[in-house]
């Protein structure tokens, strides 16, 4: 069985969870993983203090269960192994991950996946706001990886995105891709205002929008034509052999082109089915 880490009742105090990841837990016993320091508001616990802690860590497998919304950053900076989640996590959820997998089974808050490098961060719940965007301050945002959401996400969605994908099923928040420099985002569902304002490069595919989505583009983006995408077909096939089925449209739709930000140099992309035309798939 593999290491897993069971929450006990929350007491209130936020929590620092940025330990809580399968390197931390390498080679260590059960009785020494319960003495991970954790801290603890502006104090230090014993992560056997907070978590009941079972298993063994050989398989580089973690699994965390139970309430953490009080825990912050669960999973920063993973590099390898696996950690599956099953509850509600709080901010930071795998920010600067460089490797692995996470899936978490909940939904998340703020800036989870932010700056991350690499790996797959798989939430199958919804997340809050800025995810895999660049912190406040940096400009630096996703540089590499997967990220798939099955339910919505905030606003900020890609801020800063550099490099990488994002998937998000349900609907996402205003600014979706902004200042986004390159890499891929789908959504595909409703989205916010101003999607991919400021962006330099990357593309935007807005695959859920069901009437004419051309009111959403910024007026600093220029109509390209109608098109069809046949790399849009590679990314569905990809994330199909992941378990994250995307529109049909996705593959089979053509798609209105939209260029911008002409404020920035005009080489992103925004995509939106057309209205009128759609090829067989």
């Amino acid at each position: 069985m593999s290491l897993t880490l069971r929450r006990r009742a929350s007491i209130g105090i936020p929590v620092d969870g940025s330990p809580i990841k399968p390197e931390t837990f390498r080679g260590r016993s059960p009785s020494e993983a319960a003495r991970v320091p954790l801290r603890l508001g502006n104090a230090t616990a014993e992560l056997g203090e907070l978590f009941d802690v079972s298993g063994d860590a050989g398989d580089d497998r973690l699994t965390v269960e139970g309430d953490l919304s009080d825990v912050a950053a669960i999973g920063r900076e993973l590099a390898s192994g696996t950690l599956v989640v099953r509850g509600d996590v709080g901010p930071r959820f795998a920010a600067g991950m460089s490797g692995g997998e996470v899936e978490l089974h909940g939904s998340c808050g703020d800036w989870a996946g932010a700056e991350m490098s690499g790996g797959l961060l798989r939430i199958r719940g919804s997340a809050g706001d800025g995810l895999a965007a660049a912190f406040p301050g940096s400009r630096r945002g996703m540089r590499e990886g997967i990220v798939l959401v099955e339910g919505d996400a905030g606003a900020d969605v890609g801020l800063m995105m550099r490099r990488g994908l994002i998937a998000v099923r349900g609907s996402v928040g205003p600014l979706l891709g902004r200042g986004m420099i390159a890499g891929t985002i789908v959504a595909c569902g409703a989205v916010g205002a101003s999607p991919g304002v400021g962006m330099r490069r990357g593309t935007l595919v807005l695959a859920g929008l069901d009437d004419d989505g051309s009111s959403l583009i910024p007026p600093t983006f220029a109509r390209a034509g109608c098109f069809a995408f046949p790399f849009l077909r590679m990314y569905r096939d990809h994330l199909a052999g992941l378990g994250f089925e995307l529109p049909r449209a996705v593959s089979s739709a053509r798609f209105e082109r939209y260029n911008g930000d002409l404020a920035g140099g005009g080489q992103g992309e925004v995509l939106i089915p057309s209205p009128s035309v759609v090829s067989p798939a």
